[in-house]
């Protein structure tokens, strides 16, 4: 009866298989009725042919369990994806899979009465559309979770570049530099700085580096931690560093804060370095 049933399901993937472009024509056309947005017909075109070969590939895996199937279809998904629909379904993915849990029900209905009319028993039309289910989970899910991998990767370049932005090294004259602290000076700002922006100054034979917090956000004992340890890394370097730009604002929460800068040379503005050490 095992065999039987085994040979029935073959069979039954042999035939979805013959059925799969049609069904998958249907499939994308009711798709494509449901979203708002006009989808390039090379788009349409490549719907249809990839959800042809999902059923294909549905009907290849009903002999195998869950767990053997998961990593096959997860790698069967990556292999179906280019970089111009990767970027196009990333930016239209709200609108993509609005009709999702109307397809699924389409799709289920369409294998269910497939099914029947095939002559498979009830546990083997669960069998079919369980697996069906399966997949369009796996699907959603790889989805959602490629997104945020692609979200958190351009948040993190971004970050890097304003990070960047906010502390470059500016060669003036003579010997000297400029490092304007933009913004806060958090853990990445801090690294940066000591792994780039230190490296850079020893490369451009810099011998004074004028640190100005004119646009600094704030500062606080952790962030003087920070730039105490800027400062030691320049001196055994044997660079020169000093300080300007401190604000009225600034000098208040030093104050309060207990932070000692006397050891360190300030200044109230770039014009006043310059003017001292010519």
């Amino acid at each position: 009866m095992g065999f039987e049933k085994a040979n029935l399901i073959e069979e039954f993937a042999h035939f979805l298989s013959k059925k799969a472009e049609s069904i998958s024509r249907e499939i994308v056309n009711y798709n494509v009725s449901k979203i708002e947005i006009t989808l390039p017909q090379e788009i349409i075109d490549k719907s249809i042919d990839t959800n042809a070969e999902f059923l294909k590939f549905l009907g290849s895996t009903l002999k195998f369990s869950n767990v053997e199937v998961e990593p096959i279809f997860i790698e069967w998904l990556i292999k179906q994806e280019t970089p111009e629909d990767t970027q196009y379904i990333e930016k239209e993915l709200s609108s993509l899979i609005k009709p999702y849990a109307d397809t699924r029900q389409l799709l289920i209905k369409i294998l269910s009465q497939l099914c029947m009319d095939y002559g498979l028993t009830t546990e083997e039309v669960i069998t079919v559309t369980s697996r069906l289910s399966y997949f369009l989970d796996l699907s959603i899910t790889e989805t959602i979770l490629k997104r945020e991998r692609t979200t958190k990767e351009a948040e993190e370049k971004q970050n890097q570049k304003i990070t960047e932005l906010s502390s470059p090294i500016i060669p003036i004259q003579n010997g000297m530099a400029v490092l304007p602290i933009i913004g806060d000076i958090d853990v990445e700002k801090s690294e940066f700085i000591m792994n780039r922006v230190i490296p850079r100054v020893t490369e451009l034979k810099i011998e004074c580096v004028i640190i100005d917090f004119s646009a600094i956000a704030s500062i606080d004992t952790e962030i003087a931690a920070r730039i105490f340890t800027i400062y030691d890394v320049l001196r055994l370097l044997g660079i020169k560093a000093v300080f300007t730009g401190i604000r009225t604002d600034l000098v208040s929460k030093i104050i309060n804060s207990g932070i000692n800068f006397s050891s360190i040379k300030t200044y109230a503005t770039l014009q006043h370095v310059l003017q001292d050490i010519r």
